[in-house]
């Protein structure tokens, strides 16, 4: 693992990764729409990993599986569901001649699935590493270097027993106590290994509020199935919730936009890989949330977009002339496609020649 993860591992094991997560991720929100055209007795003809030429290719039934040349994804190609495709009105397994309602699902399973590996992910890393609890008691748990806890002589696992004389029995006693002194010395009371060891500390003065760079101790419990399941089901709501409103700042103007494009995402994959294993694991969860949904947003040719018309043909018993929808679709493939390539060329490359 340290020659995989890890400062040390080499740029192509690195950048093998990168493509070969990525990749999975598209391949597992196409397994979505895949899956629920299968259940919806769809006809699916053709299910890729990659795209562009195929290498190799091997038929199951209706299902055409193939090998692509460019390994970036993948794609399913279900009946009756490309622009111009010519269906016949008594296909009942074209996706064109079903239900509003099953197409719904078709299109909602793709998101869906990216969201149901996330929360699968979170889980398998909760059971595998715990849940970390933070400590109330007033116990240091981490030293920011080159802080003022870090110049004052304190150290991880130091239990602060008073600032100035004061008894500190809670860590928000402790934080409440630093706040107070920015800028100003405080005589602290530590017990270390059973010893009691007295330091003088100066908060450094942010914006009024003392602060001197400590982090909170942790308890590690160790979570059932069942609790890896329940917590990897909320972390990932919080986190969804967390996007969900950077978004709407974004949009509102009240926070910048700092958009990724392929490359810029690539290379904070690559940074996490060279960080370690978790840290890798965390950032394709979060990509996976992202990824389902970005597709959710109701934006021409994302699947938010098919479901808005598939809403509107429930709702009002109306489909939407097939053209109609086609050239929409297509109208916004290109916006979306311009968009893309304006935020790598102005935003990601700017940022590695800058």
């Amino acid at each position: 693992m340290a020659h995989v993860f890890g400062a040390s591992a080499s740029f192509a094991v690195v950048a093998l990764l990168v493509v070969v997560a990525f990749g999975a991720l598209v391949i597992i929100h196409e397994l979505g729409h895949f899956a629920a055209a299968r259940l919806c007795r769809m006809r699916v003809e053709r299910f890729s990993v990659g795209f562009g030429p195929v290498l190799l290719r091997r038929r199951q039934g209706e299902t055409e599986w193939a090998l692509s040349a460019v390994p970036f994804g993948g794609y399913v190609k279900i009946a009756g569901m490309g622009p111009g495709e010519e269906i016949a009105p008594d296909d009942r397994a074209a996706y064109a001649n079903q239900p509003a309602w099953r197409r719904f699902l078709v299109i909602l399973a793709g998101p869906a699935m990216n969201y149901l590996f996330a929360v699968l992910l979170a889980a398998a890393m909760l059971a595998s590493l715990g849940f970390r609890e933070p400590d109330p008691a007033p116990v240091i748990g981490e030293i920011v270097a080159g802080g003022a806890a870090a110049r004052a002589g304190l150290q991880a696992g130091d239990r602060v027993r008073s600032v100035d004389g004061r008894s500190i029995e809670t860590w928000k006693a402790l934080v409440e106590e630093v706040v107070a002194h920015p800028g100003r010395e405080a005589r602290l009371s530590v017990e270390r290994g059973g010893a009691t060891v007295e330091l003088v500390a100066t908060p450094e003065d942010k914006g009024g509020a003392g602060r001197l760079g400590i982090g909170q101790a942790a308890r590690v419990t160790r979570a059932s199935p069942a609790e890896a399941v329940a917590g990897g089901l909320r972390v990932t709501n919080e986190r969804a919730g967390e996007i969900l409103a950077g978004l709407g700042q974004m949009v509102t103007g009240r926070q910048r936009a700092e958009l990724r494009g392929p490359v810029g995402i690539a290379q904070e994959m690559a940074k996490s890989a060279r960080a370690g294993a978790a840290p890798f694991i965390s950032i394709v969860w979060f990509i996976s949330i992202a990824l389902g949904l970005f597709n959710l947003l109701p934006l021409p040719a994302l699947d938010g977009g098919r479901l808005v018309f598939l809403v509107y043909e429930i709702v009002t018993r109306r489909r939407v002339n097939q053209r109609v929808e086609n050239v929409v679709h297509l109208a916004g493939f290109v916006a979306l496609f311009g968009l893309l390539l304006a935020v790598t060329v102005f935003g990601d490359l700017a940022r590695i020649f800058r």
